[in-house]
């Protein structure tokens, strides 16, 4: 405001001057001829006020170029500015962004939207013999203009644009003008059409080459000074490590799943092995057939009613199929055989417990079933076989085990007595409750069967 009325005070000035020496020349004009002689006062007079003219000339000019460079220097910060929102608003989608699609769309919609731009769009560089340069993303006013145009990163007429360019060289490449320079001529008129003026290509570099270009049009011309330029490049740096962080990812993920999916099926087969082997043992003592089985159901609802870990609950399925895998190495005719067996005979019964863990030890369970096969015959009060443990030495599973062998047992038939039934293997329970049992697993055990919500079946 202040240079607009210095600037009219001047004007001012310099037309009274003016009059001042139009009253002198009219006045030499009527007949002052001396006043032209050298000294003379007319003479003098003219000469000091066309020496002030020229002067106030001088100063006029001299604000006049400062108002201009306060202009562009005006200019110039707004477009810092622009370039300096676009460039913060990118670097929080870049945070919050879970995939790459998504990160694109974000990136070209704050281009525009806060650095006010007409629009924006990134592309990747093909490797077909073409050298094709494929849309991905944009947003903005675009008309068509993407897929009426063509854009190579080879070096010929379609690659010599500021995408294909930037791409081929790894340099940004700035169009002050869409109308004045020959090597937009194959996107001029398009371009001119939906109100580009000029435009930037920023090649998006990784470790592995140029991916592609951030490309952005403006609705002006000479859109894109140094420190503009400066922040754009920033933020196509930031764009391209926020690709790569992505990429990145979604391997990892894909890996990741992939080795879910081995470890499933891996252990899908593992289990099915587990069970072959169950049956295989039980084909050898048709006495006991399904008792594994049997004993796995009521294991598992022991563990659910002391509201165990779905995982734990689940390995305690599968030791129960084989926790008498050992019986394999006690000969058939002393596990069939009808009448009591001798005390060597016994022995060898007994053993199976240890034999079982010997042979699934080295095995890598996720559960420890090695372990759990070995005690399952372990007592809280230190009166089972083989180690003779007691209390937390013995682990949970295997507390819940002896609970459910014992109990599948005594209702069950076998080759030297009848089934005893229900009711007095829960006696025995309720008896060893506290000395042979774990009393926490024993209430459990027998609170299943007094609420009818436990029974074998088969």
């Amino acid at each position: 405001m202040n240079d607009k009325k210095e600037l009219l005070a001047e004007n001012a000035a310099l037309r009274l001057r003016l009059e001042e020496t139009q009253a002198v020349l009219d006045s030499m004009r009527s007949g002052a001829i001396d006043a032209l002689v050298v000294g003379g006062p007319g003479n003098e007079q003219i000469i000091a006020l066309t020496e002030e003219l020229k002067q106030s000339a001088r100063s006029r000019h001299a604000m006049l170029s400062v108002l201009e460079d306060q202009k562009r220097a005006e200019q110039a910060l707004k477009r810092a500015n622009r370039a300096l929102r676009t460039l913060s608003a990118c670097n929080e989608a870049l945070v919050r962004a879970v995939s790459e699609p998504e990160l694109l769309d974000s990136i070209c919609r704050l281009v525009v939207e806060k650095g006010g731009y007409s629009m924006a769009w990134v592309g990747f560089a093909d490797p077909d013999l073409e050298k094709t340069v494929r849309p991905v993303a944009q947003y903005g006013y675009e008309g068509g203009y993407l897929t009426a145009s063509k854009f190579s990163w080879a070096d010929t007429e379609l690659g010599r644009g500021p995408t294909g360019t930037a791409i081929r060289t790894g340099s940004v490449q700035v169009n002050r003008n869409f109308l004045t320079n020959p090597a937009l001529a194959p996107w001029r008129e398009a371009a001119l059409r939906r109100g580009y003026q000029s435009s930037i290509g920023l090649p998006l570099k990784s470790a592995m080459g140029t991916l592609g270009a951030l490309t952005i049009n403006a609705p002006e011309p000479d859109a894109f000074n140094e420190a503009e330029v400066t922040l754009l490049q920033e933020l196509a740096a930031d764009l391209t490590f926020g690709i790569e962080t992505l990429r990145t990812r979604a391997d990892r993920d894909r890996i990741s799943q992939e080795h879910l999916h081995d470890t499933e099926i891996l252990r899908q087969s593992l289990e099915d092995s587990i069970k072959a082997i169950a049956d295989t043992v039980e084909m050898r003592d048709p006495y006991t057939a399904g008792h594994q089985r049997r004993v796995g159901l009521l294991a598992v609802a022991i563990a659910k009613e002391l509201g165990l870990a779905e995982q734990q609950v689940h390995g305690i399925e599968l030791v129960a199929t084989v926790h008498d895998l050992g019986k394999i190495s006690v000969p058939a005719e002393i596990l069939a055989k009808p009448g009591k067996l001798s005390n060597i005979e016994m022995m060898l019964v007994r053993n199976h417990a240890q034999a079982g863990y010997e042979i699934l030890k080295d095995i890598k369970f996720p559960w420890p079933i090695a372990t759990v096969v070995r005690q399952h015959h372990e007592r809280v009060d230190g009166s089972g076989y083989p180690l003779g443990l007691k209390g937390d030495q013995i682990l949970l599973e295997s507390r819940i085990m002896a609970v459910a062998d014992v109990v599948e047992a005594m209702a069950s038939h076998r080759p030297y007595r009848p089934a005893l039934g229900i009711d007095a293997a829960l006696k025995e329970i309720e008896r060893g409750r506290d000395t042979a049992y774990d009393p926490a697993v024993a209430d459990a055990c027998i609170r299943l069967f007094a609420e009818k919500r436990f029974a074998f079946s088969g």
